[in-house]
């Protein structure tokens, strides 16, 4: 018998301990035989065996050697199962989605507390290719993803997560499912992905780059903010109420702005686009 793989500090792994959790996260994501299924950092498996069960295409990916060498001889025999050994956020996703481009696949994991946001900003990057993800996320990572505008959780997070999907808060998990036990509860949420998002703004790096930058300086009104960005006699040409900070803004109010921004921008040659985001 092999020696019990213990959670690794330095991959924020914290394995889930409950059987009928696991059922219901399973359940939550409604595999189907026809429907491919890409589990985020399987670890010793809490989740697998019942994702196999459901006889979809699986594929985990799986950065710590130690525990693809557990998924492996558990879960070799299933037909259905392939494993990359690989850290999800290097992984080509892309790739993966061209082997089947006419059936989205499906997204399930308990993510890393550590690369929470980097996940999700990677999924809805995805969000054309993909149809629904289910995951369980830090409890307060939830909290702003479905934060309304005005409260204090409203972000970059909520307004891009609520772009890209319809998000769900499915149910909470108490810290006391897990080894180790993590310092705070979790939450699992589902995301069905919207299509064609970026294709309705005439520039979307720029309402990323404004965005971002707005929500950088979240304590700053607009036209301060703007201001930065822009030179300030382009600012107060835009009609626009700049005297409003980042979490006022709905997500309708933010494409508005930049859509106004675009449309002054494109009238006036001598004004400069602002520093585009890599």
């Amino acid at each position: 018998m092999k020696e019990p793989v213990f959670p690794k500090k330095r991959w924020g792994q914290n394995f889930l301990q409950d059987k009928n959790i696991a059922r219901k996260i399973v359940a939550a994501l409604e595999a189907k035989p026809s429907t491919p299924v890409i589990e985020i950092g399987p670890g010793p498996g809490a989740l697998t065996g019942f994702l196999l069960q459901t006889g979809a295409p699986y594929c985990g990916v799986e950065i710590d050697s130690r525990l693809a060498g557990v998924l492996r001889q558990r879960f070799s025999g299933y037909p259905n199962f392939t494993l990359a050994e690989a850290d999800f956020l290097q992984w080509d996703l892309a790739a993966a989605l061209r082997e089947r481009p006419q059936t989205p696949p499906r997204l399930v994991g308990n993510i890393p507390y550590n690369i929470t946001s980097p996940i999700l900003f990677k999924l809805f990057d995805h969000a054309d290719d993909l149809e629904t993800a289910v995951l369980m996320v830090q409890k307060e990572v939830a909290e702003r993803l479905i934060a309304r505008p005005a409260g204090k959780e409203y972000g970059l997070l909520a307004v891009n997560g609520q772009l890209f999907a319809e998000i769900t808060l499915l149910f909470r998990v108490p810290a006391s499912r897990f080894f180790p036990r993590p310092k705070v509860d979790s939450a699992v949420i589902k995301l069905d992905f919207k299509k064609e998002v970026k294709a309705q703004f005439p520039d979307f790096q720029l309402f990323k780059t404004v965005l971002r930058h707005c929500f950088q300086h979240r304590r700053k009104m607009l036209r301060k903010s703007l201001s930065m960005l822009f030179p300030a006699a382009f600012v107060t040409t835009l009609d626009f109420d700049l005297t409003r900070r980042p979490e006022q803004l709905s997500i309708p109010e933010w494409k508005t702005l930049t859509e106004l921004i675009h449309l002054h921008l494109s009238r006036r040659d001598g004004y400069p686009q602002p520093a585009r985001d890599s």
